[in-house]
């Protein structure tokens, strides 16, 4: 993940923001030829209804501006939904951030029967600097507070590993030690540069566990390219938009991320601008690369 990246998220949190696992080998329900086209307003996992929105502006009214037939998912790294995203369409996915007491009584409050529709696992619990929970301690606290949401009509997307080095590793870990666990979807992040290394990234996690994907954060690095800025950028998100819609077993992907606090001239990933309009390159995103 990149230090940018972290730094929001640690921002976010201050604010208040194997054997016998059951892995679902999810029928998405796309034929070659819907691969092969984008279509507006069609459901969950079809190309073209494939992006979600990482927000993190609680209930500005800005919400609105970020909604199109392509935008399904929502998630907040919390259990808070925004007032408005029922009356705008988005599917609002919670999310067990991590393992201390508060974000567990949080989530087990809040998560009841109608709130949303995919409980996601921890936040990036394989770095320090974020959720920081070992595999077999995540593992027992997924059979206690995440696992009974699927009684209450929930799917699951497992713990959300970055993309270094020690991911792969603990998810398989993770999965081992979940036994009796059902999980939907595979949360992953991704933080890097180029579209072949997250093409990459994706295929081989995809290839190992078998799960459908949600990429609940991704963005380029563009640290060390700035003097390419915003046209390489552009020309990465069509790449990975393109991508994203052409393979079956990628159900959606967050671009990281909707938050006011990334708003800035010098940050050609900035998806929203300082007055909660979409830039340039978020209307590229919501509008899925068209």
């Amino acid at each position: 993940m990149s230090r940018l990246a972290s730094t929001l998220l640690c921002d976010l949190d201050t604010e208040g923001r194997g054997g016998g696992v059951g892995i679902l080998r999810l029928d998405l329900g796309l034929t070659s030829s819907a691969r092969n086209s984008r279509r507006s307003g069609s459901s969950f996992g079809q190309p073209g209804s494939k992006i979600c929105a990482a927000w993190g502006d609680g209930n500005a009214p800005s919400l609105a501006n970020f909604k199109t037939p392509h935008i399904v998912g929502l998630y907040d790294w919390d259990v808070a939904k925004p007032s408005a995203a029922d009356a705008l369409g988005f599917e609002y996915w919670p999310m067990l951030w991590g393992g201390d007491q508060a974000r567990i009584n949080a989530f087990d409050s809040a998560v009841q029967s109608g709130l949303g529709t995919i409980v996601l696992g921890f936040n990036e619990p394989n770095e320090q600097a974020q959720s920081n929970i070992d595999p077999f301690t995540a593992a027992t606290l997924w059979k206690q507070h995440i696992k009974p949401k699927r009684a209450l009509g929930y799917k699951t997307c497992s713990p959300a590993v970055s993309n270094g080095l020690n991911g792969r590793q603990w998810m398989q870990e993770f999965l081992q030690a979940c036994s009796g666990c059902t999980i939907d979807f595979q949360c992953l992040h991704w933080f890097d540069i180029g579209f072949e290394s997250l093409e990459t990234y994706l295929t081989e996690n995809h290839d190992q566990f078998g799960l459908p994907i949600i990429l609940t954060e991704f963005a380029e690095e563009v640290s060390q390219r700035q003097r390419r800025g915003a046209t390489h950028v552009f020309a990465f998100m069509r790449q990975a938009l393109q991508f994203f819609d052409d393979t079956d077993w990628i159900a959606a992907a967050c671009p990281f991320g909707i938050l006011l606090s990334l708003s800035s001239d010098s940050n050609p990933n900035a998806l929203q601008n300082a007055d909660g309009t979409p830039t340039a390159l978020g209307e590229l995103v919501i509008n899925d690369g068209q």
